[in-house]
């Protein structure tokens, strides 16, 4: 196999892999600040309570990245969420 298709497929799968959580979170940002605050996090998932809101904040700084919500929608502690786009 060629070196160069080898990179090239891991880095679609890689992206194929962050995608869905980088969509999310960019969906629920809804000010731009490039993070999900609890309030924008409940729009999404109202039913949501502030125990869940903890468990996806792994650096407990109150506020959810990218990265955070991929590894929780990964883990299946987050349930991914058909957006329209």
């Amino acid at each position: 196999m060629f070196p160069m298709f080898k990179k090239i497929t891991a880095a679609t799968f890689a992206t194929a892999m962050i995608a869905p959580g980088f969509a999310m979170a960019e969906t629920m940002d809804t000010d731009g600040d490039g993070m999900v605050s609890m309030s924008e996090f409940q729009t999404v998932y109202p039913d949501a309570g502030a125990d869940m809101f903890s468990s996806v904040d792994t650096n407990s700084d109150s506020a959810l990245s990218e990265d955070e919500i991929a590894a929780a929608q990964e883990a299946g502690t987050l349930p991914e969420v058909m957006t329209d786009g």
